[in-house]
């Protein structure tokens, strides 16, 4: 897997199960993360990635 692009978890507001099960986690887990940034909707997330480095980062919906 290359690593230097980001590996979209939620787009639009859905998450990518092949994406997490890539990366070997699962849909609370990410829910989980998001919760940790005060996201407690997922129909709010315009897209939500990994980085290299393994850093959540998440676009809300204007």
């Amino acid at each position: 897997m290359d690593r230097s692009r980001p590996l979209y978890l939620i787009e639009q507001g859905h998450i990518q199960r092949s994406n997490l099960m890539r990366i070997g986690r699962t849909e609370p887990w990410v829910r989980e993360r998001l919760q940790d940034l005060q996201v407690y909707d997922i129909r709010q997330v315009r897209y939500a990635h990994l980085d290299q480095f393994g850093t959540l980062h998440v676009h809300i919906k204007s």
